[in-house]
């Protein structure tokens, strides 16, 4: 098996509707659309079918595409090869999907999101929305750190995405190998990575990446501390997250679902959970900081070795479902 090259892998240390002008058309339009994932994905940024009216973030592959992604890339890679193509057209799409918000209104959109959200968890853009709107100095932060790490310096300069087109060659990647994990993990819940809602509330260009990354990075982390995605399993990872990115939508969700867990889910969730979440987040790498696309081919238990993850642990078989 191919060692793995080492990295600058730094660790998180923890610090002590026209409403308001927005106009519908802008707004309304995506946060009215259902999604198409459980409860439990709906606080996993959701793989909602999200197709968007300039056509950007449209996902239209069939099941047996879905199964093996190099289907998804032959179906959604782009004509044009070119890096700085690709780059003008990334450029294009969040100004296109931005929505600019003064405080008031950004104020409306996450009380009025979280609200919604709260009453149906399923609605994978509305938990996006709240993320966008309360998560700003964590981006901020987010961003500061990654311009620190040598290899978040190649990401933030490359911008790469979590896309079909770019992830369809992990089918054809060893049994062990990270990448095959994750087109196992994308194939058996019938994920794909084009699914998410674009970012619409982030101020800049830069930080409406961060946010895009730290998006699109979910299902990878998934894979990384093998979990499910159960209600209990993105909830653990809500967890882990917390402690990596200090965005607020992540306790956020954590507490608002907890309450509609079973007695014996909320247990599992609090004395199982919690402490591995807690010991896993705050002692990996910064896992904002990790170029992924680059180390798809190395082994699986290789690189959770490198970057300092610890699996969850699996729970008793006798529990409530």
């Amino acid at each position: 098996m191919r060692r793995i090259s080492s990295i600058h892998c730094p660790r998180i240390v923890p610090k002590s509707h026209s409403l308001l002008g927005i106009q519908d058309s802008q707004f309304l339009p995506s946060l009215t659309r259902s999604s198409v994932r459980s409860f439990a994905g709906g606080f996993g940024y959701g793989h909602e079918h999200h197709e968007d009216s300039r056509g950007f973030a449209s996902s239209h592959v069939n099941a047996e595409q879905r199964h093996h992604p190099k289907g998804i890339a032959e179906a959604t890679a782009s004509s044009s090869t070119g890096e700085r193509q690709w780059e003008d057209d990334a450029s294009r799409f969040w100004q296109g999907a931005s929505v600019p918000l003064n405080p008031w209104q950004q104020a409306a959109v996450a009380v009025g999101a979280a609200v919604g959200a709260a009453l149906n968890p399923a609605r994978a853009d509305l938990v996006a929305a709240v993320g966008e709107t309360t998560g700003g100095l964590a981006y901020q932060r987010m961003l500061e750190r990654m311009k620190r790490s040598p290899e978040g310096q190649r990401v933030l300069a490359d911008r790469p995405r979590v896309t079909s087109a770019a992830m369809g060659h992990a089918w054809d990647l060893q049994p062990s190998t990270f990448g095959a994990a994750y087109a196992k993990f994308m194939g058996d819940r019938n994920f794909s990575p084009d699914d998410r809602p674009p970012v619409r509330f982030i101020e800049t260009e830069e930080l409406a990446y961060v946010a895009t990354r730290a998006r699109e990075v979910h299902d990878l982390w998934h894979v990384l501390f093998d979990l499910p995605t159960s209600v209990l399993g993105e909830l653990a990872l809500k967890m882990v997250e917390f402690h990596q990115t200090g965005l607020p939508m992540c306790f956020l969700s954590v507490a608002g679902a907890s309450w509609r867990l079973k007695p014996k889910q909320r247990k599992y969730l609090f004395t199982h959970y919690a402490p591995w979440a807690l010991k896993a987040g705050t002692s990996c790498c910064d896992l904002m900081c990790i170029y992924y696309e680059k180390h798809l081919n190395e082994d699986l238990e290789a690189v959770r070795r490198q970057w300092g993850i610890i699996p969850a642990p699996p729970l008793p078989k006798k529990r409530a479902s």
